[in-house]
């Protein structure tokens, strides 16, 4: 399935990962672990970003997550 015209720079995030208990926000890991809690689902988000970029930069080094 190819990209709409605008999408190429955007990030998609699985809608299954994240999820509000409590009030608060967390998010899984492909390898099974849980993240969180967060105020909210932006910041939930935003730290999933961090994560993945962390994972990148230790894969660049080859080291396993």
């Amino acid at each position: 399935m190819g990209k709409r015209q605008g999408d190429d720079n955007k990030t998609f995030f699985n809608s299954d990962r994240f999820f509000n208990e409590g009030g608060k926000w967390f998010f899984t890991t492909r390898e099974g672990q849980l993240k969180g809690p967060f105020d909210s689902r932006k910041d939930a988000e935003q730290e999933l970003m961090l994560y993945l970029r962390a994972l990148e930069e230790r894969a660049k080094f080859g080291l396993n997550p």
